[in-house]
């Protein structure tokens, strides 16, 4: 009897001994799955936390950069786009705003589109307006102007009175590359695509005596292309 207390006594212990044993297996296995886990998990939401960061500086740069310009586009003929931009919204007396024109074609397709005189306003690139080949122009007005009041507004003269040649060039159409601002003027034969773009100073008021500065005010920068778009941008001299 005594031998066999003393045997179930030490099967006892083994026991308890493999038990103890696989336990602690157990959660050492544990252990090590656990933090490895956790930390690729935390891997994952760092990432994420730096893509999210570069992508809020990205943001802010960008918005930084265009601080004060304004940019408006206006749908127009057969897929093209007029695209207006001012570099500012707000100047000083003396100080010039720059106005960016083009005219994209949104089609992945080349796209020929004709010649038109649907002008929706008087506009021009500059003070001979028979010298340019682009598709569109400004004008700019006192105060504030939209669509319904462009009729009463009171025009500035931003160009100086010039002699202006003679010379018209023949212009039938335009043949605009996918996607882009680039076209071939025509008729254009043997010709390359060139950019339909351009660009205007407004600074000074050549209505008032020699030209000068604009008095401070709000204006209104109207811009058309000849195919009936219409875009109004507003700006403020101070």
């Amino acid at each position: 009897m005594a031998r066999s207390g003393m045997s179930s006594a030490a099967l006892a212990f083994v026991v308890v001994t493999i038990l103890v044993a696989s336990a602690v297996a157990v959660i050492a296995t544990q252990t090590a799955v656990l933090p490895g886990t956790t930390s690729g998990q935390r891997t994952s939401q760092s990432t994420s936390l730096s893509t999210t960061t570069e992508q809020s500086s990205s943001s802010a740069s960008t918005t930084t950069a265009s601080s004060g310009e304004k940019t408006v586009s206006v749908a127009s003929q057969s897929g093209l786009e007029l695209i207006v931009t001012l570099n500012a919204t707000e100047v000083v007396t003396g100080q010039a705003i720059q106005v960016n024109l083009s005219e994209f074609n949104t089609l992945p397709t080349v796209s020929n589109v004709s010649a038109s005189a649907d002008w929706p306003a008087e506009v021009s690139l500059g003070p001979c307006k028979n010298i340019y080949d682009q598709p569109f122009g400004i004008a700019v007005y006192s105060g504030y102007v939209d669509e319904q009041s462009l009729s009463q507004g009171q025009r500035v003269a931003i160009f100086p009175i010039v002699a202006c040649p003679m010379y018209i060039r023949l212009v039938t159409g335009y043949e605009f590359q996918p996607q882009s601002d680039l076209a071939l003027i025509l008729p254009g034969s043997g010709a390359k695509p060139s950019p339909l773009v351009g660009s205007v100073d407004i600074g000074m008021d050549y209505s008032l005596p020699q030209g000068q500065p604009l008095p401070a005010g709000a204006y209104t920068v109207v811009a058309a292309d000849e195919w009936g778009a219409l875009a109004f941008l507003h700006f403020q001299v101070s």
